[in-house]
Parts: structure tokens; sequence; C-alpha cells
């Protein structure tokens, strides 16, 4: 609630919304292998940063700042998050303030002496690899050093490989034929598609939406007229936005297919209350 009403004083007109942002990323993610945070903006510090959790290390791991607002700190952490099965969480700056800049982080050697890790990692994440992977200290002296370049290999990792599992919580929902009624779905994705059948361009939009329990659909939501140019909508057409409530009155299931270990539910004949 501290938390909310931290979000709430920053931005009283959108609080809500950003949170069920939030609630709606995380569907199908998980914190069993600790979690990615953006931590709040404050007067000292002016932008939202995101950082590392790890379960079994002590501190949390800085790697970046987002934004100096939450829209768009938060947009940022979905892009760069979106083939990673890890949670996201916001809390409060105080909460992480005392592990800026720790002395750990600091290299002491190298090309990069005096430069904090999070910064190379930003500019040059070889060199990362190189010390987790490559890096023979004398003695411990750098073990610390060298299991932060670890942590930050990971998050390179969860950043930049695709991962076949995003959704393994997924399953199919119903048979084919089978009619569903009163869903709750969060829109995932929005693409438009032009209607091949029609001589004019309708665009049609593709929808990927997810239930509370994590499971996967996608449906067309047909065009209501015709448009000018196949990539805008009609402006007759019902524009289904990123992150909103879709409340289904019922739907047929057409099939089911998987991608990338992925299983998806594909609708027909979607009536929305």
């Amino acid at each position: 609630m501290e938390l909310y009403d931290e979000l709430r004083g920053t931005m009283p007109e959108t609080a809500g919304k950003q949170m069920e942002r939030i609630e709606a990323f995380n569907r199908g993610r998980s914190r069993d292998n600790g979690m990615y945070v953006i931590t709040m903006a404050a007067a000292y510090r002016p932008y939202y940063a995101l950082w590392r959790v790890f379960p079994a290390r002590r501190s949390p791991v800085f790697v970046r700042t987002l934004g100096v607002t939450f829209e768009a700190a938060a947009g940022r952490a979905f892009e760069l998050l979106q083939n990673c099965n890890v949670w996201l969480g916001v809390a409060g700056s105080s909460v992480f303030e005392s592990y800026y800049g720790e002395a750990d982080e600091i290299i002491p050697f190298g090309k990069y002496k005096g430069k904090h890790l999070s910064e190379i990692f930003y500019i040059d994440p070889s060199y990362v690899y190189w010390l987790a992977n490559k890096f023979v200290p004398a003695g411990r002296k750098y073990d610390r050093l060298k299991e932060l370049a670890g942590c930050l290999v990971t998050v390179h990792f969860e950043f930049t490989v695709h991962k076949p599992r995003v959704a393994s919580v997924s399953r199919f929902v119903g048979n084919a034929g089978d009619r569903l009624k009163d869903l709750q779905l969060v829109v995932l994705n929005v693409r438009l598609q032009v209607d091949a059948y029609k001589p004019d361009f309708f665009v049609d939009q593709n929808v990927l939406a997810a239930d509370r329990d994590g499971n996967r659909f996608t449906f067309l939501v047909k065009a209501a007229a015709r448009s000018l140019t196949p990539n805008a909508l009609s402006c007759r057409s019902r524009k289904v936005e990123k992150y909103e409530t879709l409340r289904v009155k019922s739907a047929k299931v057409m099939s089911h297919y998987e991608s990338h270990g992925v299983r998806y539910t594909r609708l027909g004949y979607v009536k929305f209350d």
C-alpha cells in the first residue's frame, strides 16, 4: 500500500493503470529465480532504475536507468524483458538506495579502471563475459567482482536470448468447437492485418491476450469499415489497446497450436460485453 501511495503521489491520474500494466506483464512469469525491480525516482535521484534481485545474493544488482517518468520506465522494462520469464516488481527508491555505487562494483584494474561494472555492462558486455568466465584472479581478492560479473552475464542472457518457455504456464483451453463464456483477458500485443479476402483495405486487429492464469489466446477483431491505407484502422473500428482488459461475452474455440513451447488457443466468433 505504501508503494502504491508513493506511485499515486507522483502520478495521481494514472497510478492504477500503471500498476495494472505491471500485473498484466507478469502473467505467466515466475519469481522462482528472483525478480527484476523498477525503483522509483526521487528528488536526489530523478530517474527510475532497473535492478535484478537474485535469491542467493545479499545485494541486488543495479542494471541500468530506465527513464524519468514511470510510464516510460515501465515501457522500457517491458521491452528489455520481453523474452524473459522473470517476474517484474516495483519498489520505493529508499529500499535500494544503500546499494548504489558499492565498492565491489568498481573495476580496480585494466582499461576500465575506476568504472562501475554496470556502466561497462551497458557499453561493453563482452568485457563482463570475460570477467565472469575467463578472468583468473590471484587469491580471493576479486571473488565478489567476479560473482557480480556472473550476475550481469545472466541479465544479458535474459535480455538477449529468446526463451522457448516464456509462458510455460499457458495451457490449451477447451476443445475445438467448444463455446467459451465470460472470459476476462488482458491484451499482450496487437498487430494490424489486412483482410486478404476483400478487395479494399479492411484492416483487422490480430490480438494476443492472456487470462488470469496466464493462458494465451489469439483472435481477430474485424474491421468495422474500409480504411484509406493498409497501415491504419478505419475511424469506425474500435482500437484495441495494449494492456487493456477485454471482457469476452462468448467465443468459439477454433483450434490449438504451440510455438516455442508456448500453447495458444485460437478463438473465433468473439463477442464482447
